[in-house]
């Protein structure tokens, strides 16, 4: 059974799935270099069967992430948000919602997608759309590192109308158990809003409020004021046992106006930090009550609010949760995948066959380059190349030396996290190629925190009750002394907090470069962040990293067996 996933909103993409195996996937983001890219993932799908060389023609079914093609409301005002808020606020309760559900799907346009179908002679094939929150859940439960049942959660901006859900899932069956309606979603009318009331851009640079919360004061009143930004967001949303609830009367323009003024004259980072502790309080409130409910303590997250790494670490620390994990892709990318698992059950059940699911362990699902490729490329680029009779060590001895590398090797990572294959990578004890990487590549915002990838073995000399499954980034840690001297640049300044990778066999070539660097330095991490420019995404092939390489002050970059540098480095 071969299952085409597809979503064709932002962040889109596209897979394949054969007989519960994920045989690829693939960002088109990557493909086009633009990031969050909206659209028929064309380039994506195209390359899925010629990498791949599965037939078109052998697709049973093709899945889609959602219902309604989703939207990404940053990219210039479109008549159809206006329809869509409306319809978000005449769905306040769940019959408008799912009215407003049934009404949107029999309008949604394919025009676009049937098209690029029917040139590659999948026209004629099956097209069954998924609910999106359902495709979300398919990614956590079905990915989950765990036999047995799990309450499965899933939140974000929104998606098919619906902002939340709480399912019970065992064996292949996902039952939903309550849902919230877009228009109460905390996500959306807090987060976001108030990511754009500072200045920055809605559904992309929450993680920047994200990482400036620690250094404000939620409960700050000040002079002339007679409340916190805490309390005032505390009287904006809530939670009502299973569903969150919108108390503004507002959303979308009427909900910025009421921020505008609720807010006037407050710290910045003061509102980041109310607005961090009170979506922290409604998480934690909401995640109790939810498997209160199921009776199953073990939980698997999906959604692009389960990015927001801190309140992931409050969500493990919770006595009531007996283990936790979040997919790494969370964010509408990873919706592809679900969608296609959703259409291999439902596959078995129309054939009377019981789903088995061969899932890898790892996120490295997408594209590799082979040596040929990324020497064509290095050759093209006209940088001085040579390659190296061992990657492992002549890139940790660069390291040690206070380069910054870019890496290029293997597979690429599935989701919006850089797992070490299309990565940044430094010294971490290092505090100057913080400057460097923030000023002089990757051009981000001074307060924001990297990220450090960690050899497993030494995850508890360095990270404080390390449990669960820490190899993707998505969750955050208290460091122990050793971890934050020796990993200062990897970690949140503030709160000394770290967003770890664990690196084990799962990744051996990367494994070996930490290996080898913690052999001449006794430190067993480095510094990891994405492989981008600013408002770039992850690189996503050879000319991309080395494009990278001549528009930054980034040293060079190790390009499969290839060190690729700039004429006066010196490196080669």
């Amino acid at each position: 059974m071969l299952v085409l996933g597809i979503h064709d909103g932002h962040d889109a993409g596209a897979c394949l799935i054969q007989d519960g195996k994920l045989l690829l996937h693939s960002s088109e983001e990557r493909r086009r270099n633009s990031k969050n890219w909206a659209g028929v993932p064309e380039i994506s799908l195209k390359e899925l069967f010629r990498r791949t060389g599965v037939s078109p023609q052998d697709v049973d079914l093709i899945a889609l992430g959602s219902q309604l093609r989703t939207t990404f409301p940053t990219r210039g005002h479109k008549p159809v948000y206006s329809v869509l808020n409306f319809l978000s606020w005449a769905g306040r309760s769940q019959l408008g919602t799912r009215m407003g559900r049934w009404l949107l799907s029999k309008l949604r346009k394919r025009e676009e997608l049937m098209k690029c179908l029917e040139g590659m002679g999948l026209g004629q094939k099956t097209v069954m759309p998924f609910d999106h929150h359902l495709s979300h859940a398919a990614t956590a439960y079905y990915f989950r590192p765990w036999q047995g049942p799990a309450t499965v959660l899933t939140l974000d901006g929104a998606g098919d109308g619906l902002c939340a859900t709480v399912n019970k899932a065992e064996g292949a069956d996902i039952k939903v158990v309550a849902q919230t309606p877009k228009y109460h979603s905390p996500a959306a009318w807090m987060y976001s809003s108030l990511t754009s009331h500072l200045g920055m851009r809605a559904y992309e640079h929450e993680y920047k409020l994200m990482g400036m919360a620690p250094y404000g004061d939620p409960d700050f009143i000040g002079d002339g004021h007679k409340e916190s930004c805490a309390d005032i967001l505390r009287q904006s949303f809530g939670v009502d046992g299973l569903e969150f609830r919108n108390k503004t009367g507002h959303i979308a323009s009427g909900i910025q106006r009421y921020y505008g003024k609720r807010l006037y004259a407050r710290r910045f980072d003061n509102v980041a930090a109310g607005c961090q502790l009170v979506f922290e309080e409604m998480m934690l409130k909401w995640v109790k009550n939810a498997v209160a409910a199921t009776g199953i303590r073990k939980i698997a997250t999906a959604g692009g609010a389960f990015l927001n790494v801190k309140a992931n670490k409050l969500i493990r620390e919770l006595p009531e949760v007996e283990a936790m994990y979040t997919f790494p892709a969370s964010d509408d990318g990873g919706t592809p995948l679900g969608a296609a698992l959703l259409g291999y059950v439902h596959l078995c059940k129309q054939r009377g066959v019981t789903p088995q699911f061969d899932l890898p362990k790892d996120m490295y699902l997408g594209f590799d380059y082979s040596d040929d490729e990324c020497e064509k490329a290095a050759k093209s680029s006209g940088l001085p190349y040579r390659k190296m009779a061992n990657v492992a060590v002549e890139g940790a001895q660069l390291l040690t030396e206070g380069k910054i590398l870019g890496r290029f090797a293997g597979r690429e990572e599935v989701g919006p996290r850089a797992l070490g294959n299309r990565s940044l990578i430094a010294d971490a004890r290092d505090l100057k190629v913080i400057r460097k990487l923030n000023f002089a590549i990757k051009q981000r915002d001074f307060w924001m925190p990297f990220a450090a990838s960690v050899l497993e073995e030494d995850g508890p000399r360095y990270i404080k009750n390390l449990t669960g499954w820490a190899y993707w980034m998505i969750e955050a840690f208290d460091t122990t002394p050793a971890g934050f001297n020796d990993l200062v640049a990897g970690t949140h300044p503030f709160d000394q907090t770290i967003r770890p990778q664990l690196v084990n066999d799962l990744n051996p070539g990367y494994r070996d470069l930490l290996r080898a660097f913690k052999a001449r330095t006794g430190v067993g991490g480095v510094l990891n962040t994405s492989f981008n420019l600013h408002g770039s995404p992850i690189v996503g092939t050879p000319e991309i990293a080395l494009d990278t390489l001549k528009k930054s002050e980034l040293d060079a970059v190790l390009l499969g067996s290839y060190l690729v540098t700039k004429p006066d480095t010196g490196a080669v």
